[in-house]
């Protein structure tokens, strides 16, 4: 086809299409770009010159949407929306490390991306925790030889209860998991992100970052404050070619909602409010992650991407006139 394009000449009413190689040897694969000349003054008729390019054009265009070479770490990484972003990651060619509180249950996860052909290893680590941090950020520089093309804070919890109820101790867990763990993550991996020359982090923030949810007053705290840290940030590491940004689920199909979900009126309330009329898949995150990710997004950073189903800008649309 490109050979019979280039040999020869198309004419349209009022146009003459000339379509030339960049190269003396086509390729199969190509792309048009036009360019259109006035032959005359008062004359309607144009010409539109069409070149195609050589293969390395095309091969430069697919490198954009592949992550082959690079390294992740992906906080949380073997169940729900976490396990979801690995195999995302690992599935578009990223070597990805994980963690996870549970050993058991990392391994049996390892197991099972081995047998699927994932290059993923995993270590235990409770983020919460700083030396835990320290350890996991050591582990992961070793195996990645000093370098991390990509880390996604994805660990975060929930305690739902009126704000007048918080115990300090509940106060601090929130913090400490949800808001700590980010910046002090982003902190010791600073060093591997920067010697990459081209990195990505991203944020696994809340739809409560931006509105009122019942009872969840310290969690839509955390989540907030995660928000401005990746404003922040975006503009601070901007120099080092770091690119920050967040994702913000509203309700997704995931173990951390199953007791909530469980109750038929609340889950009907939940579909009223959100435009597209159900829950999201943790396949439907990961996506969005992996896209902040991907060299195609390379002019993306600072943004909080709401992946919600429509529910963070519904007003009020009622069923019934």
């Amino acid at each position: 086809m490109a050979l019979d394009m280039a040999s020869h000449l198309y004419t349209i009413p009022h146009q003459r299409l000339h379509f030339l190689s960049s190269s003396s040897s086509l390729k199969p694969h190509f792309y048009l770009s036009f360019k259109r000349r006035m032959l005359q003054p008062k004359s309607s008729e144009s010409t539109v010159l069409v070149r195609c390019t050589t293969q390395s054009s095309t091969a430069a265009t697919q490198n954009r949407w592949t992550l082959h070479g690079k390294s992740a770490l992906v906080t949380g990484g073997t169940r729900g929306i976490g396990r979801a972003i690995v195999e995302e990651l690992a599935g578009l060619g990223a070597q990805v490390h994980t963690c996870a509180r549970n050993e058991t249950e990392l391994d049996n996860r390892l197991r099972d991306w081995n047998r699927s052909g994932f290059r993923v290893s995993g270590s235990v680590c409770d983020v919460s925790d700083r030396a835990k941090r320290e350890a996991l950020i050591e582990t992961v520089s070793s195996r990645f030889h000093g370098k991390l093309h990509i880390l996604v804070n994805n660990v975060g919890t929930n305690i739902r209860k009126p704000m007048v109820d918080f115990t300090a101790g509940e106060f601090s867990t929130l913090m400490s998991t949800n808001l700590k763990s980010v910046f002090n993550l982003c902190q010791l991996a600073y060093p591997m992100l920067r010697a990459t020359e081209s990195a990505s982090v991203v944020s696994i923030s809340s739809v409560s970052g931006f509105v009122s949810l019942k009872n969840m007053s310290v969690q839509s705290a955390t989540k907030g404050a995660i928000n401005q840290l990746t404003r922040s940030l975006a503009c601070e590491w901007a120099k080092d070619n770091i690119r920050i940004n967040a994702v913000a689920p509203w309700y997704i199909k995931t173990s951390m909602v199953e007791q909530v979900l469980s109750n038929k009126d609340y889950l009907e309330e939940v579909y009223s409010v959100t435009p597209l009329g159900r829950l999201g898949e943790p396949r439907e995150v990961s996506s969005a992650v992996a896209f902040l990710c991907l060299p195609a997004s390379s002019y993306i950073t600072g943004q909080i991407i709401c992946v919600d189903g429509g529910m963070s800008i519904s007003g009020f649309f009622p069923k019934h006139d």
